[in-house]
Order: structure tokens, then C-alpha cells, then sequence
């Protein structure tokens, strides 16, 4: 089964894209930390306001798992293969077969 999911240009990191998600929409900037060979995202509203910063791209990890805040997204993305090859995500997967799916198949 194939989840929607937020595209990531690996190309154009560090940069920020707006996201429509259910009824809101949301400016997500996607970067990558050397140092912690990890990529990560910070989540603002549309009009630019933090909501949440440094959240890491984990494979099968659901983004903000442990952090409650209601300005948070409804929809649960979580960093996936679905062909299930990767075991990490890594600048060779994200964006090609490691997507942020939205986790909404059985919802509709």
C-alpha cells in the first residue's frame, strides 16, 4: 500500500517548502547536520512562527512522537521505505525510496 508523503529534494538542502496537511498549512525547512550525519526538520506555521525545531529524520520513527503540542500537525509522518530496503536514512535514500509518508491508509 502507498502513502501520501511529503516530497524531499535532496538536492536542495537546506531549504524550507510549504506543506498542506488536512486543514492547515505549515513551512517545513529540511537540513542536515554533519557533525551528527543526521537530517533534520523544523515545523512552523504558515506565517512563520517555530513551532518546533531540530526534529531528526529517523527511519520508522514517527516525527514528534514525544512532544505534545497542538500546533503540531494531526497526521502522524513517519520516515519510511516502503519497499523496506533501508535500513537508515541517509542522502542516498531520502527523497528516493525514504519518504515522510502521512500516515493515513485506513482513515479514509
Amino acid at each position: 500500500m502507498i502513502h501520501d508523503y511529503i516530497p524531499i529534494d535532496i538536492n536542495e538542502i537546506p531549504y524550507v517548502q510549504d506543506v498542506q496537511l488536512t486543514d492547515t498549512s505549515y513551512q517545513i525547512k529540511v537540513y542536515y547536520n554533519e557533525v551528527a550525519d543526521t537530517f533534520y526538520l523544523d515545523i512552523s506555521d504558515y506565517d512563520g512562527n517555530l513551532i518546533q525545531a531540530s526534529e531528526p529524520i529517523l527511519l520508522n520513527q514517527p516525527l514528534w512522537r514525544n512532544i505534545n503540542n497542538d500546533a503540531l500537525p494531526v497526521e502522524t509522518i513517519i520516515p519510511m521505505d516502503e519497499s523496506g530496503l533501508a535500513t537508515e536514512v541517509n542522502a542516498d535514500n531520502l527523497g528516493q525510496t525514504v519518504q515522510l509518508c502521512i500516515d493515513d491508509i485506513g482513515d479514509e
